[in-house]
Order: structure tokens, then sequence, then C-alpha cells
């Protein structure tokens, strides 16, 4: 399916959590930035986390050429993060309302069905207590709006954007699209019902949604998933909801891997060559974007080169990396006199 907002939303709690916050033997570290440790515990219980969400086990033999850069990578992030948060906290003495935290958690909390599961998932999954959640959200806004102050600036692009749409009108010719509503349960029997409440019973299906899709989502969005085109959903689901007359219920529940679903075409668009008044807004925000973090990029290393840095990762991998280019000439040598006997 495609990717939701909840998605999104714990990546960047994933990004943005704050270390250092329990009480830890500083002694064990695997970075120091400006003096401020990132521990051992802290940097392992990141890299656990990352690794659920991304539902891959590290100490599986498939991953093992990967974990190295992969915890490399989750080393930097939380480098960046202490970086980023001691600028705005400390230095713009940037504040983040009560208010907002709360707003962004009752966000998080309406992709789930119930508070429990909500806890549970964060518990269970990410070993994130609700409190640890809170403290995310809190840094997550509050380098957001260190974003916001650092490109402020960046008001206008300096792209020519019609030049630009002429130059690429291949890209802006959109394909077949379709809206689809749908309810997602685990059986098939559950998704007869469903079309039964619906066609027989004139049931609403946005209410059904709310009421009896497992999608997390659902609860906000009424199983309405918006435009999509080919390609963007698993084939299953695809297939049938293309297949589908606008108004048009799927006569028989659809199965896919992530269950069964009852279909709804909302809405159909024929493929089209989008003209330039059509497209501009977007373009404008697309450069806009690009631009300001370009801004930010240059402001974060600038960061890092004022820093003190020391990175036991970066540095150990260096290391393995400088002693096999040593070893490598020795056994050139010793495969050279192999040759020529």
């Amino acid at each position: 399916m495609q990717k939701k907002r909840i998605i999104l939303i714990l990546l960047i709690i994933l990004i943005f959590t704050v270390v250092g916050c329990n009480k830890q033997d500083n002694s064990l570290y695997v970075a120091k930035v400006n003096g401020q440790v990132i521990t051992e515990e802290d940097f392992k219980l990141r890299v656990d986390q990352a690794a659920a969400m991304n539902n891959f086990d590290l100490n599986d033999p498939q991953y093992a050429g990967y974990k190295e850069m992969f915890e490399l990578q989750i080393l930097e992030r939380m480098i960046d993060e202490v970086l980023l948060e001691n600028e705005a906290r400390n230095v713009r003495k940037l504040v983040v309302n009560k208010e907002d935290v709360e707003s962004e958690l009752a966000s998080i909390k309406g992709q789930f069905e119930s508070d429990k599961e909500f806890l549970s998932y964060f518990k269970d999954q990410l070993k994130m207590e609700e409190k640890d959640i809170k403290v995310a959200i809190e840094t997550q806004l509050l380098v957001q709006a260190l974003y916001e102050e650092v490109t402020k600036d960046v008001i206008t692009t300096g792209v020519d954007i019609k030049q630009y749409y002429d130059d690429h009108l291949e890209e802006f010719y959109q394909e077949e699209m379709v809206r689809a509503r749908h309810i997602l349960v685990n059986t098939n029997e559950e998704a007869q019902e469903i079309i039964k409440l619906i066609t027989e019973e004139k049931q609403d299906m946005a209410d059904l949604a709310v009421l009896k899709s497992t999608e997390p989502a659902a609860k906000t969005s009424k199983g309405d998933l918006g435009y999509f085109g080919r390609g963007e959903m698993v084939k299953p689901f695809e297939d049938a909801a293309f297949a589908l007359e606008i108004g048009e219920i799927s006569k028989e529940p659809v199965e896919s891997s992530f269950g069964w679903h009852v279909i709804r075409l909302e809405d159909k668009l024929g493929d089209k060559q989008q003209t330039f008044d059509e497209v501009k807004d977007e373009l404008e925000e697309r450069f806009i974007f690009e631009e300001k973090s370009d801004a930010f990029a240059v402001y974060m290393d600038d960061l890092k080169n004022k820093a003190e840095i020391e990175n036991k990762i970066q540095e150990k991998i260096e290391a393995e990396q400088k002693k096999a280019a040593q070893e490598a000439p020795e056994e050139n040598k010793e495969e050279s006199k192999g040759e020529t006997k």
C-alpha cells in the first residue's frame, strides 16, 4: 500500500530521539560532540530501533557486510542531532510550546485504533515510553524551528521554472490515475460481510472503514487512499481498483499480502499532458524546498567543521581500511613470487 503518514512520523521520531537522557556510564561511549558523550547504551538502543523500523535483524548473516555501515550512519545522525539541538536550544534560544507537542502526539495516536495499541507498538517494537515520545517530538519541532529560521531568507527560486517546464515536458505527462477507498480485514469472510453491509444494508463505507478496517490510518482517512497510478500499490489491489467504474464496489473481496480488501472506486483521471499553469506553483515550491535544503546542508557542514567530534566507529573503520591497505602490498608480493617460480 502507499506509505502512510504514520511511517513518516515514526521515522522523524527515530531521527530526533534525544540522546543521553538517562543516568548512564559515560565512560562507555561511541562518540563525543563538543564534550557531550553519546553512550554505547543510547547508541545500541537507536540501532535496534532503526533496525526494527526496517524489519531486519542485524545479527542475521545476510546483513553482515551492511551492519557496520548501518551503525555508522546511525551514529552520524546522532552526532548531527546533538549539534542541531544545542544550536537551537542553547545558542538561538528557540522554544517549543507544550501544546504543539501534545497536538503532534495526538496526531500520532490517531493512527492507531486505541491508546493501548499505540503504547504497545512503541514499547514493544521501539522500546519507547510515552514520555520518550514527547521528548522526541519536542526535539523534532525544535529542529524544525531551527531549519525555518536558518532558511527564512530563501523565499524565491533562482530557477526559471517556465524554461524548466519547457525542457522537461515528459516529466509532466500524467498517467492514468484512480482514487479508491478500501476496508482492510483479516479474512475473506469478514470482507464478504462488509460487502453485504454496503450493498444490501446501504451502510456508509467511510464509517465502516473507521469501525472495521485493520489499517491504522483508516481511523482518520476513512479508508480514502487518494489518487495513485499504476505501480504504486500491490498488484492484486491495483488490478482490482483500475478495473472498477467510478462508484463501483468490488463484487468479491480482493486478497493481497496485507489481507482482504473491499474496494470502491471514487474517481478516475485519464492520462494527459499537464499545462504549465497546472504545475507552476508545485514547481516553485519544489525548487524553493531544494534551495532551502541546500542552504541548511551548508549550515550543517559549518556546524560540523567548527565542532570537536570524536567518532569511534569512524575511527575503527578507518583503522581497518588502513591496515587492509598496508597488508595488500605484502599479499601482492607473495603472489608475484609464486608466479615467478
